[in-house]
């Protein structure tokens, strides 16, 4: 992890700064990280997601009227860069960062005010993406694309959070997300694979998902609030999402997720196949239609 610490912030149509630590939500509803009284604002617009030691990721969740930044709609999630202008409805936001050395001041006095904890724990691994979503773009008329994504992530994300799960990086056309290991989370995956699937009966848009089980190293990143997944078996899990596009399967999970899940009944055998970067073949199961 870098010595080297992040400040970001917003600067609001008011003219204030709003410091960014964490998962910021803007909306009309109240309740918003960021509330904004104007009615051509969904009263759930937008979230910007911390993630990664110097990474926030622009959201929109099915908005009517869309989020732009830099005078662009947006269309999926985007990662926010120094002076970016993000527009929601007439509010502009501008998204600024300063990288600090631990030795400035500031730095010092986060460093010494923040515990990093890393701690290696067992985890659900699970990624998410929509399947042809470049082809999408080009043939879906006018803003039908980019609210049938947005509404993509928030009805996604919903699930996540209520079947116990955390989201942890949004990466463009998709995201990735995590369960820790505790008594009931076999039963809150089982509910969130449950769920996503009904959700993709609907093909709106059509997408996949991939579950893993395994060790991960997670640590949270000073002045961010959030924690942060690596290792080995976090990169295996995003390999495992080729793999599922290869095989062409909508649901592929790992022999560790079947067995955790004591869901072999109810799985079959895709395929025994290697997967990128490591050096062993693999099985891989999908749901019994």
């Amino acid at each position: 992890m870098s010595t080297n610490l992040l400040q970001s912030w917003l600067r609001l149509p008011n003219g204030e700064r709003h410091d960014l630590n964490g998962t910021c939500s803007i909306g009309r509803a109240p309740d918003n990280s960021i509330p904004l009284a104007d009615s051509e604002v969904s009263r759930r617009h937008a979230i910007i997601q911390a993630q990664g030691e110097r990474e926030y990721w622009l959201v929109d969740l099915g908005s009517a009227n869309g989020t732009y930044v830099n005078g662009r709609r947006i269309s999926q999630s985007v990662r926010l860069h120094n002076g970016d202008i993000i527009r929601v409805a007439s509010n502009e936001l501008e998204f600024s960062f300063e990288i600090l050395s631990a030795m400035h001041p500031v730095g010092q006095q986060v460093m010494d005010s923040t515990m990093i904890h890393i701690r290696q724990a067992q985890c659900w691994l699970m990624v998410a993406d929509i399947i042809g979503s470049t082809q999408l773009s080009q043939t879906l008329p006018g803003a039908q694309f980019p609210r049938m994504t947005g509404s993509w992530f928030k009805n996604c994300r919903q699930i996540i959070d209520e079947c116990g799960g955390h989201m942890s990086k949004y990466l463009g056309d998709g995201f990735f997300c995590y369960w820790d290991d505790t008594e009931d989370s076999a039963i809150q995956v089982r509910q969130a694979v449950s769920r996503l699937h009904e959700a993709q009966l609907a093909a709106n848009p059509p997408f996949r998902f991939v579950l893993h089980f395994g060790p991960a190293m997670l640590g949270t990143v000073p002045t961010m609030n959030e924690l942060n997944l690596h290792g080995p078996e976090v990169n295996f899990v995003f390999r495992v999402e080729k793999v599922a596009a290869t095989q062409k399967q909508k649901v592929l999970f790992t022999e560790a997720a079947v067995k955790r899940m004591v869901a072999e009944k109810e799985v079959r055998l895709v395929c025994e196949c290697a997967v990128e970067g490591f050096s062993k073949t693999y099985p891989f199961y999908t749901l019994v239609a």
